[in-house]
């Protein structure tokens, strides 16, 4: 039997498909580094507009709840969209 009969056109013939990588997960510092700067970004915009008149000292206590919020918030999610071992 020779070679220049045969085709790879059988239809029951599978090609391997490749695994899915496993996607990164954020790094902590990324997180509380881009928290930290949205929460600069918010308070400079904050006092910046004159209709606002915002005492810096609760402004900044205000930005860090939100901030402690939004990392416990962005952690519990974490473990939630984390896959089952």
């Amino acid at each position: 039997m020779t070679n220049e009969h045969m085709t790879n056109d059988d239809p029951t013939a599978t090609t391997p498909v490749p695994a899915p990588r496993p996607r990164p997960s954020a790094r902590f510092g990324t997180i509380f580094w881009g928290v930290l700067l949205l929460v600069f970004a918010a308070a400079m915009a904050v006092t910046v507009l004159p209709w606002f008149s915002v005492d810096p000292t609760t402004l900044a206590l205000g930005a860090c709840i939100a901030a402690g919020v939004l990392l416990v918030v962005a952690g519990i999610a974490s473990v939630i969209a984390r896959p089952k071992r």
